[in-house]
This record gives structure tokens, C-alpha cells and sequence, in this order.
């Protein structure tokens, strides 16, 4: 790590070999000195969580676009981990993503794992910016299976193009002053994104999302089941990620979660 570009982490919540994260990497290493950190499998609905009594293990891989180590734990372990072990300095900005899927809305935001890994960057002080895709229903199942590596040509191109906007949106905000608060940039990118527009500015709507767990056909237990129809029937509010994802326009919600500390109640 001795470059003169401006060093980044990367990590994601869908595993250090997702496709997504590849085609993401391959994109940075071109404006940055990119160290990637990731789970060494899919880690997705886990939100901000830390291990507590797991024994983490930081495995180099090889033939990767740039150096990189799996790690056994959380997204938000990755960060923390590579943060304060593997990097030789402060990253000038973490990026999570490309995460398999949106992530919008505060019910969905609060529990990725790929917003949860940039909220730690956050915590400690980063710039911090997560990204994620739509893809279509019924292709859903078969990308993530693959590891985003499966894909249709026009998610295929998408993916690109997306990479493509992140790679250009975390430059210049490398290049801004560290946010105070506790803030995150959310990007979200729609399955056919072209790439002629650059995210516009929205606000993270609200949704109730309701059961997530059903019965496992003939099994004894539960098992989380995530319905797109919570968003497809849901109201959607004018300027929202999800109305910009319903418009098939790309977005950039700057989440502030300094808020949630309650010190504005005493604020007059």
C-alpha cells in the first residue's frame, strides 16, 4: 500500500467472490488504491452487527482485481477489521456494494448489511457511500445462487453502468471535506440503468414491511421470506428512493443518523 491514489476499502454483504463486488473493484482500481474486506460468504439482512465471541481469520485471495482478504464475519467485522488491521492508513472513503438488490426504504436500510458495513466506516470517522441494484423478480433467485455471476445481458449492462456511476460518485466524494454526523450515502440503481444519468438527491420513504417469517414447508421451523409486493402495492412519496426506483431512476439518499441520538429534543 505505498500509491499515490487515494487509498478505499471495499466490502459488501453478499460475500468477498460476488460478481457485483468484482465488476465494482475492477471500476475503482482506476481512480484509487482499492484494499478489499468481505465476508467470506453471503452475509445479507444482518444490518450493523458485530461478533462478539468469534474468532476472525483474514484470508489474502488471490486473483482478484487488487488486494483483498475474506473474513468470517459480519460486513460491519470487515470494516472494523480492515480499518484497524490491515490497512496501512485511514481510507480516504469506504464502499459497500455492489449490493444483489435495493436497498431502500428505512426497514430495508436499517437491516442491510451492506448499509450496515458503511455505517461502521462512518462510526469510525470515513466517508462512507453504499450501492446497490435492483434486479428483476424473476431473475433474482438465479443471480444471487450464482453470486451475481449468472446474469441476463440487460442486468449484465446495468451492473456495468452502475459500477461505473459508483466508481465516479465515490471520486468526487473522496475529494469533499469528512461529513460531521453520522452520515451515509445510499445509491440505489434501477435493473436497466443506462448509465446517461448520475443519481439524483432523494430521502429514504417509510414502509411496514409486516411478518418476514413463515413456516418452512414440511420442516419445523421458520425461515425469512421477503415479499416484493410490500413495495409494489406500498404509497410511494414524491422524491423518495422508491419513487425514484418505481420512475426506473437512479438515487442517492444522504442518510444522517446522528438524529436517532435524541439530542434534538433538547434543542429549542
Amino acid at each position: 500500500m505505498s500509491s499515490n491514489k487515494p487509498l478505499l476499502l471495499a466490502t459488501n454483504d453478499d460475500g468477498i467472490q460476488s460478481g457485483f463486488l468484482i465488476t465494482l473493484v475492477k471500476e475503482l482500481v482506476k481512480d484509487f488504491e482499492v484494499v478489499t474486506c468481505a465476508p467470506d460468504g453471503e452475509r445479507s439482512w444482518i444490518g450493523h452487527a458485530i461478533s462478539r465471541n468469534a474468532k476472525l481469520i483474514p484470508k489474502k485471495i488471490a486473483d482478484y482485481p487488487s488486494l483483498a482478504y475474506s473474513l468470517n464475519g459480519t460486513p460491519a467485522d470487515c470494516v472494523n477489521l480492515a480499518c484497524g488491521n490491515l490497512l496501512d492508513r485511514a481510507p480516504d472513503i469506504v464502499v459497500s456494494g455492489i449490493n444483489l438488490g435495493y436497498n431502500i426504504t428505512m426497514p430495508m436500510i436499517l437491516s442491510s448489511g451492506t448499509v450496515g458495513a458503511a455505517m461502521e466506516a462512518s462510526l469510525l470517522g470515513h466517508r462512507a457511500m453504499a450501492c446497490s441494484m435492483c434486479l428483476p423478480n424473476d431473475e433474482f433467485e438465479d443471480v444471487r445462487k450464482s453470486g451475481g455471476k449468472k446474469l441476463s445481458k440487460k442486468v449484465e449492462k446495468s451492473l456495468q453502468n452502475s459500477a461505473k456511476a459508483c466508481a465516479r460518485y465515490a471520486k468526487n466524494m473522496a475529494d469533499l471535506g469528512k461529513p460531521e454526523g453520522l452520515s451515509i450515502h445510499n445509491l440505489n440503481f434501477p435493473s436497466d440503468y443506462n448509465g446517461k444519468k448520475e443519481p439524483i438527491l432523494t430521502f429514504a420513504d417509510n414502509l411496514m414491511l409486516g411478518n418476514l417469517f413463515e413456516p418452512a414447508s414440511g420442516q419445523k421451523y421458520h425461515q425469512l421470506v421477503y415479499r416484493p409486493e410490500w413495495l409494489e402495492e406500498a404509497e410511494v412519496e414524491i422524491g423518495s428512493d422508491l419513487w425514484a426506483l418505481k420512475e426506473g431512476i437512479p438515487s442517492v439518499s444522504r442518510l444522517d443518523f446522528q438524529g436517532a441520538s435524541g439530542k434534538s429534543y433538547f434543542e429549542t
